[in-house]
């Protein structure tokens, strides 16, 4: 009976604190997109630009936020597990309702990354699935 008690504590603390999908429809992860920038100095290499516009969007309550993680093991695309660094392009410190970021080759030393949109609010934390890029061509 204890274990049965201890196991259901665990079950639904691991509830309280999952993470939702984002739906790949949702005007939200639509205001984000993410543009190839031809290097200037390397014909092989394309940067990459986020983009968002969430001017059309009512964000009452709610907190967007999105990450990115440079990745070693390109070849695994967005299920790689060995990454150099993790950063967030946009959140609550930062935040403007349209905007943009580079996101350049030599300054994070990296051939690939990985990105997500994540939105805090009332429902909890949602997550999108991640979005890979390659900056060879």
């Amino acid at each position: 009976m204890k274990k049965i008690l201890l196991f259901s504590i665990i079950v639904l603390f691991q509830m309280g604190f999952s993470q939702a999908k984002l739906d790949a429809n949702s005007s939200i992860y639509k205001g984000v997109k993410l543009e190839k920038v031809n290097d200037v100095n390397l014909d092989y290499i394309v940067n990459a630009k986020l983009l968002w516009d969430f001017s059309k969007i009512d964000l009452k309550g709610k907190q967007v936020s999105i990450e990115v993680v440079t990745i070693y093991d390109c070849f695994n695309g967005e299920k790689a597990s060995d990454f150099k660094s993790q950063f967030t392009v946009l959140n609550k410190d930062n935040f403007k309702i349209k905007g943009s970021h580079e996101l350049i080759h030599l300054e994070l030393m990296s051939k690939c990354i990985k990105w997500r949109v994540i939105v805090q609010g009332a429902n909890g934390k949602q997550v999108s699935d991640w979005s890979y890029f390659s900056f060879l061509k």
